[in-house]
């Protein structure tokens, strides 16, 4: 019994013995041939085989800036390496521009300036940059006059957007958002640069300041029309044709009649439905609150109707005829569509 016992005690211990002889060849991996994670470091206690950091995924603006186009289609000049820009409100003070990405959540639905305050700018008899007197018109087709009504069930969450804006790095030691450039010129604020684009800013001005370009004579406007505004004269127009086609045309035939009869209102010498065709005749709706997003021509704010220029004659705006005869067309169009659909049902 005990010459069993240490025989098996031999076999034991030389196993161990072999055992230790193996892992001490290979003291960098482990039982399935992988490599050891701590055995990657050299002596210096750096990894040979690691990856270089990556970068952040959003970088944040360095001293080496970056030139950027206008963050606003005002300016249509653009910068290119290190030229420097001159601040408006002061041309001393030189800047370049560096991008930064920032989250953007309107704090209001309300435009920089309110309705009444671009209409009250179009009434004027001033003199004015071409291009700010373009953007008010363009402003004032969108400034949301027609508040649409809120779903009463439902959760909306709002998502804020990432966007990369523009900065500017001075030569005051300050940086600012840059709103515009143009001509070399960097403005700041929206504000600032309808000043400088004004007949006004142009005689308070010191010779340090930027001066404006393109200064066009506004003829004041006047009879500022919403959409409903304009359909309504459409209207008028598309009644009076359609009453002639029910009182002219004795071919006619009757489902025709019956439905231009239908939709049109002779006490009135309009159509049927303050919204017609583009919702049902005979109901009038809410204009408060509604929009026609099935109108190409549609807009959420008003176009001035006339213009009174030195001769003191007034005139229709360009825009507004635009506008009408959108809208006339498309209301064609759509009555034109009913009655196709007649004829074919009568087939």
């Amino acid at each position: 019994m005990n010459i069993r016992k240490f025989f098996r005690l031999s076999c034991l211990t030389v196993a161990g013995l072999f055992w230790a002889s193996c892992g001490g060849d290979s003291n960098s991996q482990g039982p399935d041939n992988t490599p050891d994670p701590e055995s990657s470091s050299d002596v210096t206690g750096t990894s040979s085989s690691a990856e270089p950091e990556s970068s952040s995924v959003v970088p944040e603006s360095s001293s080496s800036d970056v030139a950027l186009s206008s963050s606003s289609d005002v300016g249509e000049s653009s910068s290119s390496g290190e030229e420097k820009l001159r601040l408006a409100r002061d041309t001393s003070v030189t800047c370049t521009t560096y991008l930064s990405v920032v989250e953007s959540c309107p704090v209001s639905s309300e435009p920089y300036y309110s309705c009444m305050d671009l209409q009250e700018f179009l009434k004027k008899d001033t003199t004015v940059s071409e291009k700010i007197l373009n953007k008010w018109e363009k402003k004032l087709l969108s400034c949301g006059a027609i508040q649409e009504e809120v779903p009463l069930y439902g959760i909306v969450y709002q998502v804020c957007p990432h966007y990369s804006v523009p900065y500017l790095k001075c030569s005051d030691g300050k940086d600012y958002k840059l709103y515009a450039q143009d001509n070399g010129i960097a403005y700041v604020t929206e504000k600032e640069y309808y000043e400088t684009h004004s007949s006004s800013s142009v005689a308070e001005s010191s010779s340090s300041s930027a001066e404006p370009e393109d200064l066009v004579t506004n003829c004041p406007q006047d009879s500022f029309a919403l959409f409903v505004d304009v359909l309504a004269e459409v209207q008028k127009e598309l009644y009076e044709r359609i009453v002639k086609v029910l009182d002219e045309n004795d071919t006619l035939p009757e489902a025709k009649k019956v439905f231009l009869d239908s939709i049109v209102d002779r006490e009135k010498n309009t159509l049927r439905g303050n919204l017609f065709p583009y919702y049902w005749a005979n109901y009038d709706y809410d204009t408060e609150h509604v929009s026609v997003s099935m109108s190409d021509h549609w807009f959420n704010g008003y176009v001035a109707k006339t213009r009174t220029c030195a001769d003191g004659t007034p005139e229709t705006t360009a825009l507004y005829r635009e506008k009408y005869d959108g809208i006339l067309q498309e209301c064609l169009d759509l009555i034109n569509k009913e009655l196709e659909r007649i004829d074919a049902d009568a087939e």
